[in-house]
């Protein structure tokens, strides 16, 4: 595990990011009263991932809990997980997963049956 990140700024926006504060760079900014640039250059050069990166994989892997544990319909977890269209959010799971999110789960239902 990586040390964590000197500057404070970016320690309170990986906090806002773990309470699911936000879900785009532009909000985070605002948040943290930072342009959208001086956020991505900071958070790259403090943690060694783009900040868009982060969230993606932090959507991603959040979907991916609430398909493991809740019944919870596919288009709900889209927008509780920040995104506005589920066609945007079974391509991204798809490409994270290699997997659609309804596979996912019925992958995950069949693991636990057995």
């Amino acid at each position: 595990m990586s040390p964590p990140p000197k500057d404070r700024r970016i320690q309170k926006i990986l906090q806002i990011l773990e309470r699911g504060g936000a879900n785009e760079v532009r909000e985070i900014g605002r948040l943290v009263n930072l342009s959208t640039s001086r956020v991505e250059h900071l958070f790259k050069a403090q943690t060694g991932t783009r900040i868009s990166d982060y969230l993606l994989e932090s959507r991603l892997h959040t979907a991916a809990c609430l398909l493991k544990s809740t019944e919870v319909r596919i288009k709900e977890i889209t927008y509780m997980t920040g995104y506005k269209h589920p066609s945007s959010f079974t391509r991204a799971f798809k490409r994270r997963f290699a997997k659609s999110p309804h596979e996912y789960r019925q992958q995950i239902a069949a693991f636990a049956n057995k």
